[in-house]
């Protein structure tokens, strides 16, 4: 996950499981690697926990570096990676730090990040965003929505809005829905959005 700021990661990892780890691949990733859209592609996965969606994007052919600050959570990840035979390249670092230095990647993933990172630190996560995409690249996330009356122990909600003001200055929408989240903690889940944009195109200019 990110720097510390007001989160220690490692610690939440080390006191039990998070509201966000449920020990299985994302039904959105699956879905939208069964679409096709996305082959077998240079991948990102930020924050990546405990490692479910990593070995599932490599299980289906994808060259995936999954980065994360929590050692407790990589050193659980490299051991789900062994024992399913499927092994992402796992980084123990600050995003942020390891976005100055990695390159791009033709997809990148954030599923319970990004809603956490723009509450202390926007503008170097959209920062660091633009260093590991390329034009062309696409991007999804999976975030927290609002719940009304509010779900005590789910994470920070992001308005529809600022998914548009916010990362629409690095990407255009392809697909935006409102899903659920399932939890381990939270019986019923928590609402969120699954977003997948993309950097646009370079276009060439006209010519005459």
């Amino acid at each position: 996950m990110i720097s510390a700021g007001r989160w220690d990661w490692d610690a939440i990892y080390r006191e039990g499981t998070p509201v966000w780890e449920t020990g299985e691949p994302s039904t959105e990733l699956i879905r939208l690697l069964n679409e096709k859209r996305i082959g077998r592609v240079s991948a990102l996965d930020v924050g990546c926990g405990t490692g479910a969606d990593a070995v599932y994007m490599v299980r289906r052919g994808l060259e995936v570096t999954a980065v994360d600050s929590s050692p407790t959570a990589i050193e659980r990840a490299r051991v789900r990676a062994e024992l399913e035979d499927a092994l992402p390249r796992f980084v123990l670092a600050d995003f942020f730090e390891f976005a100055q230095n990695a390159g791009s990647f033709d997809f990148v993933y954030d599923a319970g990040f990004y809603h956490y990172a723009r509450l202390i630190e926007l503008d170097r996560y959209l920062d660091a965003l633009w260093r590991v995409t390329r034009p062309g690249s696409y991007f999804m996330t999976l975030a927290a929505a609002a719940a009304e009356p509010p779900i005590e122990g789910s994470p920070p909600p992001v308005t529809k809005r600022q998914l548009y003001n916010e990362l629409g200055r690095l990407f255009e929408v392809v697909r935006l829905e409102q899903i659920r989240m399932p939890s381990p903690i939270l019986k019923d889940g928590y609402p969120a959005w699954s977003c997948l944009m993309q950097r646009p195109l370079l276009t060439k200019p006209a010519t005459s």
